[in-house]
């Protein structure tokens, strides 16, 4: 069992981690940017907050210098997980919204861990396949993308992720994971650090969802379709399940191969049009009311073909078993069904 500090604990990814630590004994602090954050999560684990098994500290802006030093020192943390990070498109200001957020937060705490957390054995960085994958090249048929292979924008051209909010988000991410590895380099800390670069996230949301309107990003692209209010959204041909990356989360703590190590987490490819069939298929008749348009039934990927990815080292130094896309959808549409329910 261990002490983790997870930051943007009320996050969609970080909430499904929380309930994975909590479940295998850990004692979790976790990191929100006010008290009234807090509130769903303590609703949640009324238990584990009774035993102070579960704490809350708060980070209001993660790219003040300093920002997470009095957390970190108030405690005797074995691992820190870093899921604070902005994923939406409601941006005014990509360097300010974006970008500051993703690089500098990632620098701070690993300077703080640095400087006031000896005891810390393991960061655990919640990077991006956006940091990965090369736009430019688009659908790149035959291609396999690995662990090796990086996105190629650096900071010598950083003004091309403020070019839109597309833009800066792959910028973000990829800034954000090299300036880490080059602080790594260049500090040769005590502790480890292993980056997780997942693609499309869906799944089950286990974070407090006032309305529908407000999911999470990547799970309002499957209810716009489940509601009829939304076509598919095409980014990225590969996805993960939020369950197995927040188990990847987890299991790198503790594994001893994952020593700043970088892992693409992703059960494989998927094309959106698997979602609009899965609904047509299990909900005909909301399907039909809803209008939901069939689009091209069982025709997915480009007609040239598209990139792949290699997962084979996660699975080898993780031990994952990937969950697959009708197992999520029926897991996250019967969510969907619940929070309707309860008018949301």
């Amino acid at each position: 069992m261990s002490t983790v500090l997870l930051t943007g604990a009320n996050g969609f990814v970080a909430a499904t981690i929380l309930q994975k630590l909590l479940d295998r004994g850990d004692t979790v602090v976790g990191t929100v940017r006010s008290e009234s954050k807090t509130k769903y999560l303590r609703e949640q684990h009324k238990a584990a907050v009774n035993s102070d098994k579960l704490k809350f500290a708060i980070v209001e802006d993660i790219t003040v210098p300093g920002a997470f030093d009095e957390v970190l020192s108030s405690y005797q943390f074995d691992a820190v997980l870093h899921t604070s990070s902005p994923f939406h498109y409601n941006i005014t200001d990509i360097d300010k919204e974006l970008l500051q957020p993703a690089i500098q937060g990632t620098t701070g705490i690993l300077d703080s861990v640095h400087r006031v957390a000896p005891s810390v054995k393991r960061v655990v960085l919640t990077s991006s396949f956006a940091s990965v994958v090369d736009r430019s090249q688009g659908d790149r048929p035959g291609k396999v993308y690995t662990e090796a292979d990086w996105n190629p924008v650096s900071d010598t051209n950083r003004e091309e992720g403020l070019k839109d909010v597309g833009s800066g988000y792959y910028a973000s991410k990829l800034l954000a994971e090299q300036a880490a590895w080059d602080f790594m380099k260049e500090k040769n800390p005590s502790f480890t650090l292993t980056a997780l670069c997942p693609p499309m996230v869906y799944g089950p949301p286990e974070q407090e969802v006032p309305s529908m309107a407000k999911l999470n990003t990547s799970d309002l692209d499957i209810y716009g379709i489940f509601n009829g209010t939304d076509g598919p959204h095409y980014g990225v041909w590969i996805w993960v399940d939020v369950r197995d990356l927040s188990e990847a989360h987890v299991r790198a703590i503790d594994c001893a191969a994952a020593a700043n190590q970088r892992y693409i987490i992703s059960q494989g490819n998927f094309d959106p049009q698997m979602f609009i069939d899965y609904i047509w298929k299990h909900y005909p008749e909301r399907a039909a009311a809803k209008g939901i348009d069939k689009r091209n039934t069982g025709k997915y990927y480009p007609d040239g073909g598209n990139y792949g990815v290699d997962t084979s080292k996660s699975v080898r130094d993780l031990g994952l078993k990937y969950t697959t896309v009708d197992e999520m959808l029926k897991d996250t549409l019967k969510k969907f069904e619940e929070l309707e329910a309860e008018g949301k």
